[in-house]
């Protein structure tokens, strides 16, 4: 028999990786973040080092660290979405050196 805070964020895994999966989001992304998200029960913006560690763990199930990356190059992105993801980025970095 399961711990009840076991059960709970099992079922919270559960149900992030199948909303995040009908949206298209792949498998190691939908068990990193729903893991993350479970561990840390949506407190923070930024998963914690505990949260990432379980969530790797969680992922390496599903990617072993044997696999290797697609050796093809990738095309640059447009300019565009570079100049919109380095202000993510700066907005962000903000928000994180805010008390």
């Amino acid at each position: 028999m399961r711990d009840p805070e076991t059960d709970r964020l099992l079922t919270d895994v559960r149900r992030a990786v199948a909303a995040a999966r009908a949206g298209g989001a792949t498998t190691r992304a939908c068990i990193f973040d729903a893991t993350t998200a479970a561990v840390d029960a949506d407190a923070t913006a930024w998963p914690s080092d505990e949260a990432r560690h379980a969530a790797n763990n969680a992922c390496r199930v599903v990617e072993p660290p044997t696999v290797k990356a697609n050796p093809a190059p990738r095309s640059k992105p447009p300019a565009l979405t570079r100049l919109l993801w380095h202000l993510a980025n700066r907005v962000a970095e903000r928000k994180q050196q805010q008390p």
